[in-house]
């Protein structure tokens, strides 16, 4: 990097020699779009999807094997080249957090579905709850074609001015209507910092910048790069390499760092993380349509207050930049370039996937509230000649039949994720007691009743009965899971496709409890591991895709 001290003010961005100056071209606008413009469109009309990779990072390294470019502006107005072999690091001063404002969502739904909307505002104002509407999402175009992903909230009309708050007020509310209710934040004031990058290990010149930098890799003879970004919190360090080109951002607990890249890139690491890299090249790809459509329909979404799209965890999308790509991975991104789920009315499929169904998929409205979607109806998931327990409907018979067989989905037949196929969990008296105080059961625990099945035979609805008789319901399938010990860990239920059993009593009141389940997940959409199955019987990637999303059809976008 050049010692000379130069400034460029007009693009909050200077070296150390020079005061910052006030930005009449609109450098904190950049910083504040990232906030609002959640997918770019790239040469040859590639989609650029802004994911989080790193956050609340105490200073980033960065550094890429063909040479680094920092880009003040995101455009390439101002730009600052490195040779290969070199790194910056990047710290930030002068933070300030911003402010967010909260709100508890009582319903929401498509900002196209009128009738949802409506009915739902009407029943909470007969509750007698003042109601205010709040918009996610966004409106997009790819090859000529609109997408639609905004969502009308209807929030309750008071702010809290921190998240515990309106979290507290959810929990009460749910309570005492059995739902799940949220919070939406939305960003009165974005956080904001000086940045300050320096050559690491080299000169002593300094560039500073208001908010937000860019980086990538440059590009020899037209080639793509990677760049290695290293995080540092605390002292613990996290290495990534990621394709295209990163932002640093300020966020509210540190520095965010957000990968913009041609959405394919970003798909092989998701795929990476998501299925067994061992499956059959048509479950790959079957994973490469879901995911590339799950992406695409959660734009504008997620995380209103980060200046991003989506997160690299699992509720979004697991990802892990570059670090566990195969080549048989890219390949299969590779061979469904573009290609994504659409429904009848031609708007992107929510391609909902699941480690493991348990022998039948379930709708989506029971698991969800929402409009019942066609792609999303559940259906049976056995393999060829075997008896379908759940044709009559699913009753606590039926459930039990089905788990006292041998399993024949699809998923077993995979010989792969047998724990998630079918498993059996115990919990102590007290330990059933603790997980079920936050959901209002505050007296010994009597008997456990599943009161409504999905059509998988998941529990949808739980009456809790009490020592004293008093009945506390419990309505939804992951509420259900919380409520009943959680989804992960040595206890956790798996999913709700489960029978109880009372163990000893003492006093009217069982000591032990144990549930006897099958299946790993909500059930709605993909079974990943029957999929693996699948493909290994010869099924190719678009029957997988439209036996697990019936209706659907498959449009190739770019």
């Amino acid at each position: 990097m050049s010692s000379r001290h130069f400034v460029l003010p007009i693009l909050g961005l200077l070296l150390v020699a020079a005061p910052l100056r006030a930005d009449p071209l609109g450098h904190d606008d950049r910083a504040a779009s990232l906030y609002r413009d959640v997918l770019r469109v790239g040469d040859g009309g590639k989609p650029l999807l802004p994911l989080s990779v790193l956050t609340a990072q105490d200073h980033i390294e960065i550094s890429a094997g063909t040479g680094l470019r920092v880009l003040g502006t995101g455009d390439g107005q101002v730009d600052i080249r490195l040779p290969p072999g070199r790194a910056i690091e990047l710290s930030a001063v002068a933070g300030k957090p911003g402010e967010v404002k909260h709100y508890v969502v009582l319903a929401q739904a498509p900002a196209w579905d009128f009738e949802t909307l409506r009915a739902q505002k009407l029943a909470w104002k007969e509750r007698g709850f003042a109601v205010v509407a709040q918009g996610t999402g966004t409106t997009y175009s790819l090859a000529g074609r609109m997408f639609d992903t905004r969502q009308t909230l209807l929030c309750l009309e008071q702010e809290f001015a921190d998240s515990n708050s309106a979290a507290a007020k959810a929990q009460e509310i749910g309570r005492n209507f059995n739902v799940d209710l949220g919070v939406h934040h939305v960003v009165a004031v974005p956080p904001s910092a000086e940045l300050v990058l320096r050559e690491r290990g080299g000169s002593s010149v300094e560039v500073h910048a208001r908010d937000v930098l860019w980086f990538e890799a440059q590009r020899p003879s037209g080639k793509a790069a990677a760049l290695t970004v290293v995080g540092v919190r605390k002292g613990a360090r996290s290495e990534l390499d990621l394709p295209g080109r990163v932002y640093v951002v300020a966020g509210r607990q540190g520095l965010e760092v957000v990968n913009e890249a041609d959405l394919e890139n970003v798909l092989e690491g998701v795929v990476a993380s998501e299925i067994f890299h061992s499956a059959p090249d048509a479950a790959l790809r079957a994973q490469a349509v879901a995911a590339r459509t799950d992406m695409l329909a959660k734009v504008g979404t997620r995380h209103a207050t980060d200046p991003l799209a989506i997160c690299s965890e699992v509720h979004c999308q697991a990802y892990r930049g570059l670090e566990r790509v195969s080549p048989r991975i890219a390949q299969a991104v590779q061979d469904t370039r573009g290609q994504v789920l659409v429904d009848a009315e031609g708007r992107l499929v929510d391609a909902y996937y699941h480690a493991v169904s348990g022998g039948h998929t379930e709708n989506n409205e029971l698991v969800w509230p929402g409009r019942p979607q066609p792609a999303l109806r559940g259906r049976t998931d056995l393999v060829a000649g075997a008896q379908d327990l759940l044709a009559g409907g699913a009753t606590d018979d039926s459930v039990r039949q089905l788990l006292e067989s041998k399993d024949q989905s699809w998923a077993a037949a995979s010989g792969m994720n047998a724990e998630a196929c079918r498993w059996r969990t115990e919990r102590s008296a007290d330990e059933l007691a603790g997980q079920l105080k936050r959901f209002g059961v505050h007296k010994p625990v009597k008997a456990l009743t599943v009161v409504r099945r999905g059509v998988s035979g998941r529990a949808i609805a739980l009456d809790v009965v009490q020592s004293d008789g008093s009945v506390v319901k419990i309505e939804g399938e992951l509420r259900i899971r919380d409520a009943l010990g959680g989804s992960h860990g040595p206890k956790g239920l798996r999913s709700s496709l489960v029978i109880v059993k009372a163990g000893p009593a003492k006093d009217g009141v069982p000591q032990s409890w144990t549930f006897v389940g099958a299946g790993f997940g909500h059930g709605v959409g993909m079974d990943q591991t029957g999929a693996v199955a699948r493909a290994k019987a010869g099924q190719k990637f678009d029957e997988i895709l439209l036996h697990y999303y019936a209706g659907a059809t498959l449009a190739k976008l770019y």
